[in-house]
């Protein structure tokens, strides 16, 4: 980034109402799709410290699932904001059309395999008995969802592509209210424990699932340009969405493998040890897709500018919302901080647990300002459809990560140091690619270089 640009990123934009319109619903739905998890860990909590381990051993293999196909969201986001941006709109409806199926065929396969593999898979984590067989029990339950939450996620992936982020904070906060009233009900009322939590988690997905397709294929289906399947197969973007797609696999694996090793490595410490890491990874994570509001509208907005080759604008774009996003991270820090003493408290964890959470909540404070800056990034590159960069830099990051892990041993503090290294590696491989990637200075002139008063290639 030339200093002109960073001094521009810090001024008022003419985009700036647009990247509000999309981030500001976006902002709404990422941060109430975590309240599902953090809904239910502040109800199981109270059931011991047992039962909260055993929802962070089964929260990690189910987000290893979600984030291993959540390529089908991330793919069908740009590639229907380039079809909408050329005015295709029977090819966006065709990729809509041909990632539900995908979806739903997928999804069915998935709940099957997993549901009889739960037991193994929580056996992975090494977790003490009691904890291993209440966290198979969760996954068996959840898992039972997966075709509802693949159809969900394509939803949101289309809606993006159209710059609509309003429909999926409807339905998100429709989501959230069923499971917020089924939690208390099936967990205490009907006395199911964490097969409560996993129940109620269930039927808001399925609802969630049901109103998308019915929206999809229904009420707004004009507008869409979605069809129904019959004569339409050969114009599914499948082809598509997997070619996009599994470059993102790869990067969801290397990402998985190490959120998994830090997760399996705490499980290794103790039920109290994995306990503190629930608490403190939902408040992250929380926070993180608060700041991924922003990656959203760069997914639609970069979309579209190079869905018309316009690489200035997109550029300009990016670098707009990076300082946005890195002033939010620092906001953040700041409110974690100041409200740090109230987070026991609210998950009412046992004094042991709290003072583990204390030792490693510091660095979700820290961490803030560069998530910010890596979120922002990841949807520029996914805006930009750098997916095999993308896999390649997360890669590099796994690596990291896990010889991090390895060196310092099993201890929070090292499974913490860890993540901070992941978090540390993603920055710098995206910051090399703003600066040599596709949107660097010196690609093709554009539409827009005049408008922005630099000759293209200036350095």
């Amino acid at each position: 980034m030339t200093t002109s640009e960073f001094r521009a990123a810090f001024r008022r934009n003419p985009r700036d109402r647009a990247i509000a319109a999309l981030a500001i619903p976006a902002l709404g739905t990422l941060a109430i799709d975590p309240i599902v998890t953090i809904v239910d860990t502040a109800w199981v909590a109270r059931l011991g410290t047992v039962p909260l381990a055993a929802l962070a051993v089964a929260g990690a293999v189910f987000a290893a699932v979600f984030s291993l196909f959540n390529f089908v969201q991330v793919a069908v986001t740009p590639l229907i904001a380039g079809a909408v941006a050329r005015d295709d709109l029977p090819r966006a409806g065709g990729i809509a059309t041909g990632a539900v199926a995908f979806a739903a065929v997928v999804g069915v396969i998935l709940a099957i395999a997993f549901v009889s593999l739960s037991s193994a898979v929580v056996e992975l984590f090494g977790a003490e008995p009691e904890v291993a067989t209440a966290a198979a029990t969760y996954l068996r339950i959840r898992f039972l969802a997966l075709p509802a939450m693949l159809i969900a996620m394509v939803g949101h992936g289309v809606y993006r592509g159209h710059q609509d982020t309003k429909t999926p904070l409807y339905v998100a906060v429709a989501l959230n209210i069923v499971n917020l009233v089924l939690d208390p009900i099936l967990i205490f009322g009907f006395d199911l424990g964490v097969a409560g939590a996993a129940w109620a988690t269930v039927a808001a997905q399925f609802f969630a699932a049901g109103w998308f397709l019915v929206l999809m294929f229904s009420v707004q289906r004009a507008r869409l340009g979605v069809g129904l399947l019959r004569g339409r197969v050969r114009s599914l973007g499948l082809l598509e969405v997997l070619t996009a797609g599994w470059p993102m696999i790869i990067r969801s694996i290397a990402l998985l493998g190490a959120i998994t090793a830090t997760t399996a490595a705490a499980a290794r410490l103790g039920a109290v040890e994995t306990a503190a890491p629930q608490i403190a990874l939902p408040i992250w994570l929380f926070l993180a897709f608060v700041l991924d509001s922003l990656a959203i509208a760069a997914m639609a907005m970069i979309g579209k500018d190079l869905g018309t080759n316009d690489r200035v604008s997109a550029r300009a774009l990016a670098n707009r919302l990076l300082a946005l996003g890195l002033l939010q991270g620092v906001g953040l820090s700041i409110l974690l901080l100041a409200t740090s003493p109230l987070v026991a408290i609210f998950f009412g964890v046992e004094p042991d647990v709290e003072l583990s959470l204390e030792g490693i909540y510091i660095l979700v404070i820290v961490l803030q300002p560069l998530t910010a800056l890596v979120y922002v990034w990841d949807g520029i590159g996914v805006g930009a459809a750098s997916f095999k960069f993308m896999a390649l830099s997360m890669v590099v990051a796994g690596v990291c990560t896990v010889a991090t892990l390895f060196l310092m041993g099993d201890t929070l503090f090292g499974i913490w140091t860890a993540l901070v290294v992941l978090t540390g590696v993603r920055l710098v491989t995206f910051a090399g690619w703003h600066r040599w990637g596709r949107l660097s200075v010196g690609q093709d002139p554009s539409p827009s270089s005049q408008a922005v008063g630099e000759p293209a290639g200036s350095q």
